[in-house]
Protein backbone atom coordinates (compact mmCIF):
# COMPACT_ATOMS: atom_id res chain seq x y z
CA UNK A 1 0.00 0.00 0.00
CA UNK A 2 1.31 3.33 -0.99
CA UNK A 3 2.74 5.48 1.96
CA UNK A 4 0.32 8.43 0.85
CA UNK A 5 -2.48 6.01 1.40
CA UNK A 6 -1.85 4.32 4.75
CA UNK A 7 -1.12 7.98 6.58
CA UNK A 8 -4.90 9.33 6.35
CA UNK A 9 -6.01 11.38 8.30
CA UNK A 10 -2.06 10.87 11.11
CA UNK A 11 -0.64 13.46 12.18
CA UNK A 12 3.39 13.85 11.85
CA UNK A 13 3.88 13.02 15.41
CA UNK A 14 1.36 10.12 15.35
CA UNK A 15 3.19 8.59 12.46
CA UNK A 16 6.80 8.99 14.18
CA UNK A 17 5.00 7.14 17.44
CA UNK A 18 3.96 4.38 14.59
CA UNK A 19 7.73 3.68 13.70
CA UNK A 20 8.44 4.18 17.43
CA UNK A 21 6.45 1.31 18.29
CA UNK A 22 7.08 -1.03 14.97
CA UNK A 23 10.76 -0.73 15.78
CA UNK A 24 10.37 -1.79 19.70
CA UNK A 25 7.64 -4.91 18.41
CA UNK A 26 10.78 -5.88 15.88
CA UNK A 27 13.37 -5.54 18.92
CA UNK A 28 11.48 -8.07 21.03
CA UNK A 29 8.43 -5.77 22.79
CA UNK A 30 5.12 -6.61 22.96
CA UNK A 31 4.07 -3.08 22.07
CA UNK A 32 1.42 -0.82 22.26
CA UNK A 33 1.04 2.91 21.82
CA UNK A 34 -1.47 5.81 22.44
CA UNK A 35 -2.04 4.74 26.34
CA UNK A 36 -4.47 6.96 27.35
CA UNK A 37 -4.27 8.27 30.85
CA UNK A 38 -7.46 11.13 31.11
CA UNK A 39 -10.10 8.01 30.76
CA UNK A 40 -8.46 6.28 33.84
CA UNK A 41 -7.66 9.16 36.35
CA UNK A 42 -10.24 11.88 34.45
CA UNK A 43 -9.63 15.65 35.31
CA UNK A 44 -6.56 14.84 37.94
CA UNK A 45 -4.59 14.32 34.73
CA UNK A 46 -4.54 17.56 32.28
CA UNK A 47 -0.63 17.74 31.03
CA UNK A 48 0.11 14.33 31.39
CA UNK A 49 -2.11 12.85 28.73
CA UNK A 50 -1.05 9.29 27.55
CA UNK A 51 1.95 7.21 27.46
CA UNK A 52 3.14 7.27 23.62
CA UNK A 53 4.73 3.80 23.91
CA UNK A 54 4.44 0.95 26.24
CA UNK A 55 6.47 -1.98 25.82
CA UNK A 56 6.93 -5.01 27.68
CA UNK A 57 9.96 -7.61 27.36
CA UNK A 58 9.94 -11.18 28.96
CA UNK A 59 13.09 -13.00 29.42
CA UNK A 60 13.19 -17.23 28.68
CA UNK A 61 11.66 -17.52 32.87
CA UNK A 62 9.19 -15.45 32.32
CA UNK A 63 10.29 -12.72 34.12
CA UNK A 64 9.45 -9.33 32.26
CA UNK A 65 10.14 -5.60 32.06
CA UNK A 66 8.32 -2.64 31.39
CA UNK A 67 9.26 0.15 29.04
CA UNK A 68 8.05 3.48 28.03
CA UNK A 69 9.16 5.56 25.66
CA UNK A 70 8.42 9.48 24.52
CA UNK A 71 7.77 10.70 20.81
CA UNK A 72 8.61 14.36 20.14
CA UNK A 73 8.77 14.90 16.26
CA UNK A 74 8.40 18.92 16.24
CA UNK A 75 11.39 21.10 16.46
CA UNK A 76 9.27 24.63 17.05
CA UNK A 77 10.24 26.48 20.19
CA UNK A 78 7.47 25.29 22.41
CA UNK A 79 8.85 21.78 21.65
CA UNK A 80 10.20 20.17 25.06
CA UNK A 81 13.83 19.31 24.57
CA UNK A 82 15.62 15.68 25.20
CA UNK A 83 16.60 16.36 28.91
CA UNK A 84 12.89 17.67 29.55
CA UNK A 85 11.45 14.64 28.20
CA UNK A 86 13.68 12.10 29.71
CA UNK A 87 12.81 14.09 33.18
CA UNK A 88 9.31 13.78 32.02
CA UNK A 89 9.54 10.08 31.02
CA UNK A 90 11.60 9.19 34.61
CA UNK A 91 8.64 10.51 37.12
CA UNK A 92 5.93 8.58 34.46
CA UNK A 93 8.25 5.49 34.81
CA UNK A 94 6.62 4.36 38.72
CA UNK A 95 2.83 4.92 37.40
CA UNK A 96 3.08 1.80 35.15
CA UNK A 97 5.86 -0.18 36.73
CA UNK A 98 8.38 0.78 33.89
CA UNK A 99 12.10 0.10 34.71
CA UNK A 100 13.20 2.21 31.78
CA UNK A 101 12.47 5.06 28.90
CA UNK A 102 13.26 6.22 25.49
CA UNK A 103 13.07 9.40 24.26
CA UNK A 104 12.87 9.82 20.78
CA UNK A 105 13.39 13.66 19.64
CA UNK A 106 13.90 15.67 16.38
CA UNK A 107 16.71 17.61 18.44
CA UNK A 108 19.90 16.32 17.85
CA UNK A 109 21.14 15.53 22.06
CA UNK A 110 24.83 15.91 23.06
CA UNK A 111 26.61 13.54 24.39
CA UNK A 112 26.35 15.18 27.83
CA UNK A 113 22.48 15.06 27.40
CA UNK A 114 22.23 11.70 26.43
CA UNK A 115 24.28 10.61 29.55
CA UNK A 116 22.43 12.63 31.86
CA UNK A 117 19.18 11.13 30.39
CA UNK A 118 21.42 7.63 30.73
CA UNK A 119 21.41 8.39 34.73
CA UNK A 120 17.74 8.92 35.00
CA UNK A 121 17.11 5.17 33.46
CA UNK A 122 16.31 6.71 30.05
CA UNK A 123 17.95 6.68 26.78
CA UNK A 124 17.39 9.23 24.05
CA UNK A 125 17.70 8.80 19.75
CA UNK A 126 17.48 11.40 17.35
CA UNK A 127 14.87 10.54 14.49
CA UNK A 128 18.40 9.88 12.59
CA UNK A 129 19.54 7.18 15.03
CA UNK A 130 15.59 5.66 14.41
CA UNK A 131 16.13 5.40 11.17
CA UNK A 132 19.33 3.80 11.92
CA UNK A 133 17.69 1.37 13.87
CA UNK A 134 14.76 0.90 11.67
CA UNK A 135 17.86 -0.40 8.44
CA UNK A 136 19.31 -3.09 11.47
CA UNK A 137 16.04 -3.93 12.25
CA UNK A 138 15.30 -4.60 8.88
CA UNK A 139 11.80 -2.82 9.15
CA UNK A 140 11.41 -2.03 5.28
CA UNK A 141 10.76 -6.03 4.87
CA UNK A 142 8.45 -6.07 7.75
CA UNK A 143 6.48 -3.06 7.89
CA UNK A 144 2.86 -2.63 8.61
CA UNK A 145 2.49 -6.12 10.09
CA UNK A 146 0.11 -7.61 12.26
CA UNK A 147 -0.68 -5.21 15.44
CA UNK A 148 1.48 -2.55 13.76
CA UNK A 149 2.45 0.26 11.54
CA UNK A 150 0.34 2.93 9.59
CA UNK A 151 -2.88 0.72 8.93
CA UNK A 152 -3.80 -0.74 12.43
CA UNK A 153 -2.73 3.36 13.50
CA UNK A 154 -5.23 4.68 11.24
CA UNK A 155 -8.01 1.73 12.05
CA UNK A 156 -7.96 2.39 15.48
CA UNK A 157 -8.65 6.28 14.89
CA UNK A 158 -11.69 4.55 12.88
CA UNK A 159 -13.12 2.50 15.68
CA UNK A 160 -12.49 5.16 17.93
CA UNK A 161 -14.98 7.40 15.86
CA UNK A 162 -17.00 4.57 15.58
CA UNK A 163 -17.54 3.37 18.82
CA UNK A 164 -18.65 7.27 19.94
CA UNK A 165 -22.18 6.02 18.34
CA UNK A 166 -22.74 3.31 21.17
CA UNK A 167 -22.25 3.72 25.20
CA UNK A 168 -21.15 -0.20 25.39
CA UNK A 169 -18.73 -0.68 22.62
CA UNK A 170 -16.97 3.04 23.53
CA UNK A 171 -16.51 1.82 27.25
CA UNK A 172 -15.03 -1.04 25.70
CA UNK A 173 -12.88 0.72 23.90
CA UNK A 174 -11.17 2.74 26.82
CA UNK A 175 -11.12 0.05 28.65
CA UNK A 176 -8.74 -1.49 25.74
CA UNK A 177 -6.86 1.59 25.09
CA UNK A 178 -6.43 2.54 28.71
CA UNK A 179 -7.86 1.25 32.12
CA UNK A 180 -6.75 -2.53 31.42
CA UNK A 181 -2.78 -1.18 31.47
CA UNK A 182 -3.26 -0.16 35.08
CA UNK A 183 -4.43 -3.05 36.64
CA UNK A 184 -2.62 -6.25 38.12
CA UNK A 185 -2.45 -8.80 35.56
CA UNK A 186 -5.28 -11.29 36.84
CA UNK A 187 -7.64 -8.86 37.23
CA UNK A 188 -6.95 -7.15 33.47
CA UNK A 189 -6.85 -10.89 32.38
CA UNK A 190 -10.23 -11.47 34.41
CA UNK A 191 -11.78 -8.02 32.75
CA UNK A 192 -10.41 -8.72 29.72
CA UNK A 193 -12.45 -12.09 29.38
CA UNK A 194 -15.35 -10.37 30.69
CA UNK A 195 -15.09 -7.93 27.77
CA UNK A 196 -14.71 -11.12 25.20
CA UNK A 197 -17.71 -12.72 26.54
CA UNK A 198 -20.15 -9.22 26.04
CA UNK A 199 -18.25 -8.38 22.63
CA UNK A 200 -19.11 -12.19 21.38
CA UNK A 201 -23.03 -11.21 21.50
CA UNK A 202 -22.58 -8.53 19.86
CA UNK A 203 -21.01 -9.45 16.38
CA UNK A 204 -22.51 -6.97 13.50
CA UNK A 205 -24.71 -8.86 10.51
CA UNK A 206 -23.04 -8.89 7.79
CA UNK A 207 -23.31 -6.03 5.07
CA UNK A 208 -21.98 -3.61 7.99
CA UNK A 209 -18.62 -3.29 6.85
CA UNK A 210 -17.70 -0.81 9.49
CA UNK A 211 -19.05 -2.56 12.30
CA UNK A 212 -17.25 -5.20 11.03
CA UNK A 213 -14.26 -3.94 10.34
CA UNK A 214 -14.47 -2.37 14.31
CA UNK A 215 -15.64 -5.90 15.92
CA UNK A 216 -12.65 -7.52 14.15
CA UNK A 217 -10.40 -5.10 15.55
CA UNK A 218 -11.79 -5.42 19.03
CA UNK A 219 -11.42 -9.24 19.21
CA UNK A 220 -8.22 -9.00 17.96
CA UNK A 221 -7.14 -6.42 20.15
CA UNK A 222 -9.26 -8.23 23.68
CA UNK A 223 -7.54 -11.22 22.73
CA UNK A 224 -3.67 -10.04 22.24
CA UNK A 225 -4.02 -8.05 25.90
CA UNK A 226 -5.40 -11.43 27.02
CA UNK A 227 -2.14 -13.87 26.02
CA UNK A 228 -0.31 -11.03 27.04
CA UNK A 229 -1.60 -10.76 31.01
CA UNK A 230 -2.01 -14.72 30.71
CA UNK A 231 1.90 -14.87 30.03
CA UNK A 232 2.26 -12.53 32.98
CA UNK A 233 0.27 -14.71 35.11
CA UNK A 234 1.77 -17.74 33.84
CA UNK A 235 5.20 -16.44 35.12
CA UNK A 236 3.74 -15.95 38.76
CA UNK A 237 2.37 -19.31 38.78
CA UNK A 238 6.20 -19.92 38.27
CA UNK A 239 7.04 -18.38 41.64
CA UNK A 240 5.38 -20.56 44.23
CA UNK A 241 3.43 -24.35 44.31
CA UNK A 242 0.95 -25.05 42.37
CA UNK A 243 -1.69 -25.90 45.02
CA UNK A 244 -0.93 -22.18 46.31
CA UNK A 245 -1.34 -20.72 43.42
CA UNK A 246 -4.60 -22.36 42.66
CA UNK A 247 -5.73 -21.01 45.51
CA UNK A 248 -4.35 -17.65 45.18
CA UNK A 249 -5.74 -17.26 41.66
CA UNK A 250 -8.60 -18.02 42.70
CA UNK A 251 -9.72 -16.17 45.59
CA UNK A 252 -8.18 -13.09 43.53
CA UNK A 253 -10.54 -13.79 40.61
CA UNK A 254 -13.57 -13.94 42.88
CA UNK A 255 -12.77 -9.94 44.04
CA UNK A 256 -13.69 -7.24 42.52
CA UNK A 257 -12.96 -3.71 43.23
CA UNK A 258 -13.49 -5.14 46.87
CA UNK A 259 -10.56 -7.28 48.56
CA UNK A 260 -11.36 -11.11 48.77
CA UNK A 261 -10.48 -11.04 52.56
CA UNK A 262 -13.34 -8.52 52.90
CA UNK A 263 -16.24 -10.14 51.16
CA UNK A 264 -15.72 -13.60 53.19
CA UNK A 265 -15.47 -10.84 56.52
CA UNK A 266 -18.57 -9.47 55.11
CA UNK A 267 -20.07 -12.94 54.27
CA UNK A 268 -19.46 -14.79 57.49
CA UNK A 269 -21.19 -11.36 59.34
CA UNK A 270 -24.37 -12.11 57.36
CA UNK A 271 -24.58 -16.01 57.92
CA UNK A 272 -24.27 -15.26 61.65
CA UNK A 273 -27.29 -12.67 61.09
CA UNK A 274 -29.02 -15.00 58.86
CA UNK A 275 -28.53 -17.79 61.16
CA UNK A 276 -29.85 -15.94 64.40
CA UNK A 277 -32.88 -14.73 62.31
CA UNK A 278 -33.56 -18.41 60.81
CA UNK A 279 -33.37 -19.46 64.31
CA UNK A 280 -35.63 -17.38 66.12
CA UNK A 281 -38.01 -18.28 62.92
CA UNK A 282 -37.33 -22.43 63.66
CA UNK A 283 -36.66 -22.88 60.03
CA UNK A 284 -35.27 -26.32 59.65
CA UNK A 285 -32.18 -27.40 59.61
CA UNK A 286 -31.46 -27.78 55.47
CA UNK A 287 -33.05 -24.23 55.22
CA UNK A 288 -30.02 -22.63 57.65
CA UNK A 289 -27.88 -24.49 55.94
CA UNK A 290 -28.14 -23.44 52.70
CA UNK A 291 -28.77 -19.88 53.34
CA UNK A 292 -24.89 -20.31 54.35
CA UNK A 293 -22.18 -18.64 52.54
CA UNK A 294 -24.81 -16.92 49.66
CA UNK A 295 -22.93 -14.14 50.27
CA UNK A 296 -19.33 -15.14 49.62
CA UNK A 297 -17.32 -14.15 46.90
CA UNK A 298 -17.04 -16.31 44.05
CA UNK A 299 -15.11 -16.82 41.09
CA UNK A 300 -15.92 -16.70 37.76
CA UNK A 301 -17.09 -20.42 35.85
CA UNK A 302 -14.46 -20.47 33.43
CA UNK A 303 -11.63 -20.91 36.72
CA UNK A 304 -10.87 -24.44 36.57
CA UNK A 305 -10.49 -24.36 32.74
CA UNK A 306 -8.53 -20.63 33.54
CA UNK A 307 -6.53 -22.12 35.67
CA UNK A 308 -5.56 -25.40 33.94
CA UNK A 309 -4.42 -23.37 30.53
CA UNK A 310 -2.34 -20.98 32.74
CA UNK A 311 -0.38 -24.16 34.31
CA UNK A 312 0.05 -25.61 30.95
CA UNK A 313 2.03 -22.49 29.59
CA UNK A 314 3.96 -22.06 33.16
CA UNK A 315 5.34 -25.66 32.22
CA UNK A 316 6.77 -23.97 29.06
CA UNK A 317 8.07 -21.01 30.39
CA UNK A 318 10.18 -20.81 27.59
CA UNK A 319 7.62 -21.07 24.59
CA UNK A 320 5.46 -18.93 26.56
CA UNK A 321 7.97 -15.71 26.58
CA UNK A 322 7.12 -15.84 23.24
CA UNK A 323 3.97 -16.14 22.92
CA UNK A 324 2.10 -12.19 23.65
CA UNK A 325 4.39 -11.16 20.17
CA UNK A 326 3.35 -14.34 18.38
CA UNK A 327 -0.26 -13.87 18.88
CA UNK A 328 -0.43 -10.50 18.41
CA UNK A 329 0.95 -10.98 14.90
CA UNK A 330 -1.02 -14.38 14.18
CA UNK A 331 -4.16 -12.20 15.68
CA UNK A 332 -4.07 -8.73 13.94
CA UNK A 333 -3.28 -10.80 10.57
CA UNK A 334 -6.01 -13.19 10.58
CA UNK A 335 -8.82 -11.51 11.83
CA UNK A 336 -8.00 -7.83 11.30
CA UNK A 337 -5.91 -8.02 7.89
CA UNK A 338 -8.02 -11.15 6.97
CA UNK A 339 -4.84 -12.94 5.57
CA UNK A 340 -1.77 -15.07 6.91
CA UNK A 341 1.06 -14.28 8.62
CA UNK A 342 3.94 -13.76 5.85
CA UNK A 343 6.00 -16.90 6.62
CA UNK A 344 9.67 -14.25 7.04
CA UNK A 345 7.27 -13.03 9.96
CA UNK A 346 6.72 -16.13 11.38
CA UNK A 347 10.18 -17.43 10.87
CA UNK A 348 11.18 -13.99 12.62
CA UNK A 349 9.19 -14.67 16.00
CA UNK A 350 9.87 -18.33 16.02
CA UNK A 351 6.44 -19.35 15.36
CA UNK A 352 7.13 -23.61 15.22
CA UNK A 353 5.11 -26.80 15.64
CA UNK A 354 5.03 -26.07 19.57
CA UNK A 355 4.48 -22.51 20.26
CA UNK A 356 1.65 -22.81 17.07
CA UNK A 357 0.12 -25.42 19.68
CA UNK A 358 0.30 -22.85 22.21
CA UNK A 359 -1.52 -20.46 20.78
CA UNK A 360 -4.50 -22.76 19.69
CA UNK A 361 -4.33 -23.48 23.45
CA UNK A 362 -5.62 -20.60 24.49
CA UNK A 363 -8.19 -20.72 21.06
CA UNK A 364 -9.47 -23.94 22.48
CA UNK A 365 -9.94 -22.16 25.90
CA UNK A 366 -11.51 -19.05 24.58
CA UNK A 367 -14.47 -21.14 22.32
CA UNK A 368 -14.71 -23.74 25.27
CA UNK A 369 -15.92 -20.99 27.53
CA UNK A 370 -17.23 -18.09 25.34
CA UNK A 371 -19.56 -18.33 22.19
CA UNK A 372 -17.22 -16.86 19.84
CA UNK A 373 -18.07 -15.41 16.68
CA UNK A 374 -17.23 -17.31 13.29
CA UNK A 375 -14.23 -15.30 12.12
CA UNK A 376 -12.95 -15.17 14.92
CA UNK A 377 -13.08 -19.02 16.09
CA UNK A 378 -11.75 -19.45 12.52
CA UNK A 379 -8.85 -16.84 13.67
CA UNK A 380 -7.88 -19.13 15.92
CA UNK A 381 -8.53 -22.83 14.48
CA UNK A 382 -5.62 -25.10 14.41
CA UNK A 383 -6.36 -25.93 10.99
CA UNK A 384 -4.99 -22.19 10.14
CA UNK A 385 -1.48 -23.91 10.58
CA UNK A 386 0.98 -25.53 8.51
CA UNK A 387 2.69 -27.54 11.47
CA UNK A 388 0.59 -28.17 14.07
CA UNK A 389 -0.26 -31.33 15.64
CA UNK A 390 -4.26 -31.70 15.07
CA UNK A 391 -4.34 -34.58 17.62
CA UNK A 392 -3.62 -32.43 20.69
CA UNK A 393 -6.43 -29.90 19.59
CA UNK A 394 -9.05 -32.95 19.95
CA UNK A 395 -7.35 -33.09 24.07
CA UNK A 396 -7.82 -29.80 24.18
CA UNK A 397 -11.07 -29.14 23.11
CA UNK A 398 -12.17 -31.80 25.89
CA UNK A 399 -10.18 -29.75 28.69
CA UNK A 400 -11.51 -26.67 27.96
CA UNK A 401 -15.30 -27.60 27.33
CA UNK A 402 -17.67 -25.37 29.62
CA UNK A 403 -18.22 -26.54 33.00
CA UNK A 404 -22.04 -25.58 33.06
CA UNK A 405 -24.32 -23.13 30.90
CA UNK A 406 -24.92 -20.32 33.63
CA UNK A 407 -26.36 -17.39 33.10
CA UNK A 408 -23.40 -14.69 31.32
CA UNK A 409 -21.57 -12.59 34.35
CA UNK A 410 -21.24 -8.66 33.21
CA UNK A 411 -18.90 -7.24 31.07
CA UNK A 412 -16.13 -6.97 33.49
CA UNK A 413 -15.76 -10.46 34.60
CA UNK A 414 -17.17 -10.27 37.75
Amino acid sequence: MPRAETTRGLEPGTLAEVRVAQAWFWDGFYVRRGIDLQHRFGPDVTTVTDLDILGYAFDTSLGFRKRIGEVKSGKSSSTPRPLDRAIWVHGLQGLVGAGSGEVTTAFWPTGTIRDACRTLGVTVQHLDDLAAREQRLRIGAFDDLGSQGVSIAILRKDVQAFVKTDSVLERGFWFLASEVWFLEPLDALKRTLGLIRELSRLWPPSGHRQAEEAARWFFAEAISIATLNLAIVAGEANTMDAATFKQTAAARLATGDVSYHAMQKLSEHVDEYLGKILTSLDAPADVRISAMGAFAPSPPDYTEPLLELISRLAASAGGTARLPRQMDLIIFERLVRRRDAPAKARHRLGIATGTERMITLVGAFLRGQFDLPAPVNDALAVSRFDHADESADETQGTLFERAGETEPNDSTGN
